[in-house]
């Protein structure tokens, strides 16, 4: 009996063997047809000497989805905005008033909009130069950002118009300042703590929001917050989250009871490196078993591959030109591909 749940593979490739060659080292991936030619598999080599394995068999009738998505369409670039003083209200800011920046973490404790945090920064105006309120707006936030408030760090703040890119934490001084000459306040997400199997890879979700003096007779909104995001090119790669899919897909089969037993167990070892710049490529063929007789129903199975791109790329070819030639698959590429 198969499960009608579906049910997932995942194997890493360091590298496609020739031909007329067999996987010998860790990572090396060779893709086969049966002798009918009705199916095609990998061998692949595990991370030990005697790791040498098979995937399922695809009946290429039977596939329903092949997807090839590059590494750099699954790194995320990390969230940053600039805060400015409004034009509309007042380009130089106004003596006496009270300025107000709240930074919202939201899902800060759990994934939904009744889980936000707010945290802020203030500064009173003692002079029309906006280089000064900033300073003191940033500094500010930066103490209510402290480690000794957030013993995980969120965000990091620079101030616009710095060419060193000087953060600002809650041990800044005003006088380490003064040759910056600040346009503006930067905010940018940081990258969050990481355990494999343990602490997944988490994004900080924040909006900035100023809040309103008065000027004009009335009270607006100090400041324009622009999301510059897109032009950043701070970004994580995918590798930690990868590295935590081999971490559950293989515990399943060589650690399921987590080590209970100890040293009468069987270890498990990894080939992802959760460090790797580059991150890590994929290839997702979607298929289906059908059983004969009254065992019909479909049991749909995901092999997945994950490995650098330009390896990838060789199986993709030798896909779409020799293997499942005539059988009408087209593989999905994603942009960067």
């Amino acid at each position: 009996m198969f499960t009608e749940n579906q049910s997932r593979q995942l194997y890493v490739v360091n590298s496609v063997v020739a031909a007329n060659a067999d996987p010998v080292n860790a990572g090396d991936v060779k893709l086969k047809e049966t002798a009918d030619n009705k199916e095609f598999f990998f061998n692949i080599m595990g991370a030990t000497d005697d790791g040498l394995q098979r995937s399922d068999l695809v009946n290429k009738c039977q596939i329903m989805d092949i997807r090839a998505t590059a590494a750099d369409d699954m790194k995320h670039t990390m969230k940053k905005v600039e805060v400015t003083l409004d034009s509309n209200v007042s380009a130089t800011p106004i003596v006496g008033q009270d300025y107000v920046l709240n930074v919202n973490i939201n899902g800060y404790i759990a994934n939904g909009n009744d889980s936000i945090k707010v945290k802020f920064g203030a500064a009173k105006a003692f002079t029309t130069v906006a280089d000064d309120l900033y300073k003191a707006l940033a500094l500010n936030l930066a103490k209510n950002f402290s480690p000794k408030i957030e013993p995980v760090k969120l965000v990091k703040i620079t101030l616009k118009g710095d060419a060193n890119n000087t953060e600002i934490t809650n041990k800044t001084k005003i006088s380490d300042l003064s040759a910056i000459t600040a346009t503006g306040i930067i905010i940018e997400e940081v990258e969050q703590p990481w355990r494999l199997g343990a602490a997944k890879v988490e994004y900080v979700d924040f909006t900035v929001q100023p809040s309103t003096i008065y000027a004009n007779q009335m009270d607006q909104v100090w400041g324009v917050v622009t999301d510059v995001t897109a032009n950043n090119t701070n970004a994580l790669p995918n590798s930690k989250i990868v590295a935590d899919m081999e971490y559950f897909f293989h515990k399943n089969r060589g650690d399921i009871y987590g080590m209970q037993g100890w040293p009468i167990n069987i270890d498990t070892k990894y080939m992802v490196n959760p460090s790797d710049a580059n991150g890590y490529s994929m290839i997702d063929i979607h298929f289906y078993y059908e059983g004969n007789s009254h065992n019909v129903g479909h049991s749909e199975k995901t092999i997945t591959l994950v490995g650098a791109k330009a390896e990838l790329d060789k199986i993709v070819n030798d896909l779409e030109n020799t293997v499942l030639s005539g059988y009408n698959v087209s593989i999905k590429k994603s942009a960067n591909w």
